[in-house]
């Protein structure tokens, strides 16, 4: 894997020019990554930042693999013991930033990783289940080839990625993204939600603080 060196890298966590594929993290933000998360968080946002650019010009399917290996290597946490609160939902900078995460901040993460590596928001969908072993709820990635599609599962449980017709350890509930809000089936997206009827204020918390961050 290929390192760049600090003056060269400017991460950008929304852009619309996917298709340039270069990816880097300026200075300061480094800098800043390091004052309030140590050397070793610094790094891994340059291992990050290599990652994206050594898989760039890879399949969708590859992408999706190597970046659900990627974060599923950070060790999961819950939110009371990572950050103190019942429920937070971490940015990517955060949950690389403290080495550990609850679901969502996986989900979050890879989420973000893969749009920046230009898969189109109506294929990547925030989807919460029923974990039905451990009884409660969770939240999963899912990627839809077509809208039609038998959704592909990204999971920190679950390290390979299947086919969610074969995960019946999970009951689908719901899917959203930066657009729409789903009815999640294991075939396809359900009828759309309308907008309201599902609280996700903890999203719209997440879009501002990013974007707070990129200041």
């Amino acid at each position: 894997m290929i390192f760049f060196t600090k003056a060269t890298l400017l991460l950008i966590l929304f852009t619309n020019a996917y298709a340039d594929y270069v990816y880097s993290i300026d200075n300061k933000t480094l800098q800043f990554i390091n004052k309030e998360y140590g050397v070793n968080a610094e790094k891994r946002m340059i291992n990050l930042v290599s990652l994206l650019n050594d898989v760039a010009k890879q399949n969708e399917v590859e992408k999706l693999k190597i970046i659900n290996d990627f974060f599923n290597k950070i060790e999961y946490s819950s939110d009371e013991k990572a950050w103190m609160k019942k429920d937070y939902w971490a940015s990517r900078e955060e949950f690389l930033g403290i080495d550990e995460g609850d679901c969502e901040d996986y989900v979050i993460a890879k989420y973000f990783s893969l749009r920046q590596l230009g898969i189109p928001i109506e294929r990547l969908y925030l989807t919460y289940v029923k974990a039905i072993k451990y009884r409660q709820s969770h939240m999963v990635l899912t990627y839809y080839k077509t809208k039609d599609s038998v959704p592909l599962v990204l999971d920190n449980i679950v390290q390979v990625i299947e086919p969610a017709t074969s995960r019946t350890d999970l009951r689908p509930l719901f899917s959203f993204n930066g657009e729409k809000i789903y009815m999640a089936k294991q075939r396809g997206l359900g009828k759309v939600i309308p907008q309201g009827k599902i609280n996700l204020s903890k999203w719209s918390d997440l879009v501002l603080k990013i974007k707070k961050e990129k200041k």
